[in-house]
C-alpha cells in the first residue's frame, strides 16, 4: 500500500499512512506552525525564525517597509524605484522615471547611416529594416537622397538646412 498517505494536522505533510503514528507523535513534541507564515518551524527555533523571515525592514530604494523575507523579491519586481535601462540609450535609471525619460529619448533623431535621414529613436529599427531593403534595391554605392528639410534657428531668427544644422548652431 504504497499511495496510502495522511496528512499531519500540525505539519500540513503528506505522510505515509505506516509511519503516520510515529511521525504525528514527533511533529507534535518538536513543531509548531509559524503564526504568520503557517509553516511548521522547530519549537526551539520558532523565535530566530520570525526574527529572520518576519522582522520589518526598510527598502532602500522607495522606503517601503516589508518583512525580510519578501524583500529581495519586492526589490527585484516590485520596487518602482529599482534601477531599469532605457531601451533607447541604455541608461540606468529609476522605474518610476522610465516612462517620462523613454518618450523624450525615442523621440530624440539619429542620423541613418544608410540615407542620411535624421529618423527619431523609436522608429529607428522599423526604418532601418525599410532603408536596408530600399539600399538593396538600388545599384551599389547609390543612395537615397533624403528630402532637403529646413530648422528654424531660434537665436537669429533664420531657417538652416537641417543637415547643417549643428554646424549653423555652433556659428551662431
Amino acid at each position: 500500500m504504497e499511495g496510502d498517505f495522511s496528512v499531519c494536522k500540525n505539519c500540513k505533510r503528506h505522510v505515509a499512512s505506516a509511519h503516520f503514528a510515529l511521525h504525528e507523535a514527533h511533529c507534535l513534541r518538536f513543531l509548531v506552525l509559524c503564526p504568520e507564515c503557517e509553516e511548521p518551524v522547530s519549537r526551539k527555533n520558532m523565535e530566530e525564525h520570525c526574527k529572520v523571515e518576519h522582522q520589518q525592514v526598510g527598502c532602500t530604494m522607495c522606503q517601503q517597509s516589508m518583512q525580510k523575507s519578501s524583500l529581495e523579491f519586492h526589490e527585484a519586481n516590485e520596487c518602482q524605484e529599482r534601477p531599469v535601462e532605457c531601451k533607447f540609450c541604455e541608461l540606468d535609471m529609476q522605474l518610476s522615471k522610465l516612462e517620462l525619460h523613454e518618450s523624450f529619448c525615442g523621440s530624440r533623431t539619429e542620423l541613418c547611416p544608410g540615407c542620411g535621414q535624421f529618423i527619431m529613436r523609436r522608429m529607428l529599427a522599423q526604418h532601418t529594416d525599410v532603408c536596408r531593403s530600399e539600399q538593396a534595391q538600388l545599384k551599389k554605392g547609390e543612395r537615397i537622397s533624403a528630402p532637403e528639410r529646413e530648422i528654424y534657428c531660434h537665436y537669429c531668427n533664420q531657417m538652416s538646412p537641417e543637415n547643417k544644422y549643428f554646424h549653423h548652431m555652433s556659428s551662431c
